[in-house]
């Protein structure tokens, strides 16, 4: 036991390890972006009308979970529509662009994750404030737009080896897990397990990805740098990870309806074009 213990571990490592630097120099360069240009976002989105959901999609894609925060405080102070939090909250990966960059032999694939998202995003918002929302609700009570997930009293350095050390971990974690179940189980039978080839596999990392942790986007980009998931699949559970914004608004004691509306219309969305993407390619 001990000895296939030590295995799977070393196993984990040599999969893992080099993942590390490459975390690392994506968090660095992300810190960076963030303390520069996060301040000004809810200036300039305030002057957006007819681009703000195209912007709102492109920003989405910031592979970090500050955004739909920021989108989700925009919305109930009233500066942006539903169609845009809806754009930005379906563009929004989390963590799952670093983890598929620190497996080159996928990364190239991040291409196509993007494009796929951007224009899943920008289309649906702008569906969104067309025929559901045609108005951007101004509200009495107003909120303090948060910039981030974490504070930014540290210096860049410190919080870019934070956010790698705590990613590295799920993303360890993770590996162990799925190296020791496939040991246990056998490849063959694990692809059974995970309806590697049914039609209900979107919907399966929907529910994955609804979950409001950075964990979750780890699961879901580890499991197809695995082969575990297909793109389809990805797809579906990014396009409903957008966890601490949906906490924000969660919070705020109106647009309960509206929450439970764009809840309804991420869900169907997501789980069509996941479904569509994993049947045809």
């Amino acid at each position: 036991m001990v000895e296939m213990l030590i295995e799977l571990l070393t196993h984990t490592l040599q999969d893992t390890i080099l993942s590390l630097p490459l975390l690392f120099i994506t968090y660095l360069l992300l810190e960076r972006i963030e303390r520069k240009n996060c301040f000004s976002l809810s200036d300039k989105l305030s002057r957006l009308k007819n681009f703000a959901p195209l912007c709102g999609a492109l920003l989405g894609l910031l592979p970090q979970c500050g955004f739909s925060v920021i989108a989700a405080g925009l919305y109930v102070d009233g500066v942006i529509s539903l169609g845009t939090l809806t754009a930005a909250f379906i563009a929004t990966s989390d963590e799952a662009i670093p983890v598929l960059l620190a497996h080159p032999d996928r990364a190239y694939l991040l291409v196509y994750i993007l494009i796929t998202k951007f224009l899943f995003a920008a289309l649906l918002g702008y569906l969104v404030d067309f025929f559901v929302y045609k108005r951007n609700q101004q509200h009495s009570v107003k909120h303090d737009t948060v910039c981030s997930c974490h504070h930014h009293d540290r210096s860049v350095f410190t919080d870019a080896l934070m956010r790698t050390v705590k990613i590295y971990s799920f993303l360890f974690i993770i590996s162990f897990l799925l190296t020791w179940f496939i040991h246990e189980i056998g490849e063959q039978r694990l692809s059974s397990l995970l309806l590697e080839q049914s039609i209900f596999q979107p919907l399966l990392a929907l529910f994955v990805g609804f979950i409001p942790n950075c964990a979750a986007s780890v699961i879901l980009a580890q499991l197809f740098a695995e082969g575990a998931l297909s793109f389809g699949s990805l797809i579906a559970g990014l396009s409903v990870n957008a966890g601490l914004g949906f906490m924000v608004l969660l919070k705020a004691k109106h647009n309960k309806k509206d929450l439970w509306l764009l809840l309804i219309i991420m869900f169907v969305s997501a789980l069509a074009l996941g479904t569509l993407l994993h049947v045809f390619l």
